[in-house]
This record gives structure tokens, sequence and C-alpha cells, in this order.
């Protein structure tokens, strides 16, 4: 009776070698899934070339800047703007029409020339540069503090004895136009280049030459040495 319950029980499994099994099973699977999740999921490419919009004049075109872009390509600028690296100041198409040039003392290359700066500058930093040399050889003004929230770029104030005057030009409205070798603010006038100012009384303002006998009457005068066109139509 004893061999014959021994030949009916069937031989013991250990629970814990049948769950070795089970969990060795399991990771396999899983690393086999992980390995073709790998596969099939390329890793990003780094380096990629980003490809911008245009050069600054093509640019200024399809942002609407029309009359700014006429007026350059007419004026024989275009090949030394877009080969260059610039921050453009570009006037709205109402304000480039608007303009008449009435000092008449700077030509129309000159007063265009007055809105291009050398290098890249966004609008983050803008306001660091209160006056910045042009590509027309003068310095035009960056304004953030007369007029609260507002950034104005034009000529220099002019005055003496306390009476500095104010920015003459646009105020910003739209900022940071990027293009292939530059970028673009939009201002809504046009700012032109002023001659000069001889100081009161023989007290001379920077850029004009001491000793030349102007302006000592009491009343400050123009320097107008660089009449060069009339400025207006473009």
């Amino acid at each position: 009776q004893v061999l014959h319950e021994r030949l009916l029980t069937p031989p013991h499994t250990p629970t814990s070698t049948m769950s070795t099994f089970a969990f060795t099973q399991s990771v396999a699977s899983c690393a086999s899934f992980k390995s073709v999740r790998g596969r099939s999921a390329p890793k990003p490419v780094r380096g990629a070339q980003v490809i911008r919009a245009a050069n600054l004049m093509d640019t200024c075109r399809s942002s609407g800047l029309t009359a700014f872009a006429d007026a350059v390509e007419k004026n024989g600028l275009t090949g030394e703007i877009n080969g260059g690296t610039f921050t453009i100041f570009a006037p709205t198409n109402e304000a480039m029409g608007a303009f008449t040039n009435p000092d008449g003392t700077h030509s129309t290359v000159d007063v265009l020339k007055f809105h291009c700066v050398k290098g890249k500058i966004a609008s983050k930093h803008i306001t660091n540069y209160p006056l910045i040399m042009t590509l027309e050889g003068t310095k035009i003004a960056i304004d953030s503090k007369t007029t609260p929230g507002q950034v104005e770029v034009g000529a220099p104030p002019q005055g003496t004895q306390g009476l500095s005057g104010r920015v003459d030009g646009g105020f910003i409205k739209q900022m940071d136009i990027e293009a292939d070798n530059g970028v673009i603010h939009v201002i809504d006038g046009v700012a032109s280049p002023k001659a000069p100012l001889i100081g009161q009384n023989g007290g001379y303002v920077a850029g004009t030459v001491p000793g030349s006998g102007e302006g000592r009457t009491g009343l400050d005068t123009k320097v107008s040495s660089k009449q060069s066109g009339g400025g207006g139509g473009w």
C-alpha cells in the first residue's frame, strides 16, 4: 500500500523554481522589447542647418517694407547692404511716403544709410546703445526713456545750455524681423542725419570745426557745408 501511494503521488516541483523561471522569461521579453524600440527611434541630428527667409532687402519686401527696399535698390545700395551684416531701422511705407527731407542738407543715399547699423543688434540689447554709428558715418540715437514704454530712433537731440531737445525720427513698431544677414526693426518715421550745431558764443558742439568763426553772434547756427541733395521722392 505504501508503494502504491508513492507511485500515485506526482513528483514535487518547488514553487521557487517556477517563479524564478517566469521572472527570467519576463526580463528577457522586456529586454527584447526595449532593444526593438531603441532601433526604431533614431537619435536627433545635432547641428542641423537653420534656413531663414532671405537677405535683408528681400526680407524687407516680404515684410511689407517695400518703399524702403525700392529706395535702397534705386540708389544702388542693395549690394552693399545684402553683402554685410546689418541692423536695419526700416521706416514703414507710410513714413517713407511722407518724408520730404526739409533740411535738404543730406542726400537720399545718406538718409538711407543712416538707417543701417553694422552688426546685428536684437531688441533685448538695443537700449544698451544710446548712440550707434551708422553706415552713413554719423551716429543714430536710441531713446527708451523720454516716452515710457516706447523706443524712439533717430537723429540725436540738438541744443545748447541744457535745451537738448529730443530724438528726431520714429518709434519702433515691430522688432526682430530676422534675415540671413541681419535683423530689421520697423519704425514709423524717417530718421535724417542732422547738420551739427555751432554752440552759442563760440561753444562748439562735437563734430564741428573749432575756430571756423561761425556761430559767434550769440545764436546757434547750422553748419551747411554738407549740401548734397534734396531728398523726398527717393
